[in-house]
C-alpha cells in the first residue's frame, strides 16, 4: 500500500511538471531573435572557472520561466568577480532558443 501511495505521488508530480512545460507554440524557433528578461534573486554559488553563477530567482514571464534555482553561464566572466553566495542581485538574462546567458548583474 505504501509503495502504491509513493507511486501515485511521483506520478502526480511528474504530471504537474509535464503540464508546466511551455507548449510548442511558446518555444523559440531557431533563428528567432533573442528573448531578454530582467529578474532578481539570490546567488547560491559562483564557479568562476566555468563562468557559471547559480541563482535562486522569481518567475521570468518574458521567458515563460517559473521561479527556480538554476546555473547560468555569464557572457563576461568579469561579472562574477565580486559575487558571493547569499548575495542579492538583479540580473538580465537572454535566451537564444538554445542557451540562457546572463548579460548583466547588479
Amino acid at each position: 500500500m505504501k509503495g502504491l501511495l509513493i507511486f501515485a505521488l511521483v506520478a502526480a508530480v511528474a504530471g504537474f511538471a509535464w503540464l508546466s512545460l511551455p507548449g510548442l507554440d511558446q518555444a523559440q524557433a531557431p533563428g528567432a531573435p533573442q528573448q531578454t528578461a530582467r529578474g532578481s534573486g539570490l546567488v547560491l554559488g559562483v564557479d568562476r572557472e566555468k563562468g557559471v553563477v547559480t541563482i535562486s530567482h522569481g518567475p521570468l514571464p518574458a521567458l515563460n520561466m517559473m521561479a527556480m534555482t538554476m546555473g547560468y553561464f555569464v557572457k563576461d566572466r568579469n561579472l562574477l568577480s565580486n559575487l558571493q553566495p547569499m548575495q542579492k542581485i538583479e540580473f538580465q538574462v537572454t535566451y537564444d532558443g538554445n542557451v540562457y546567458l546572463i548579460t548583466e548583474i547588479k
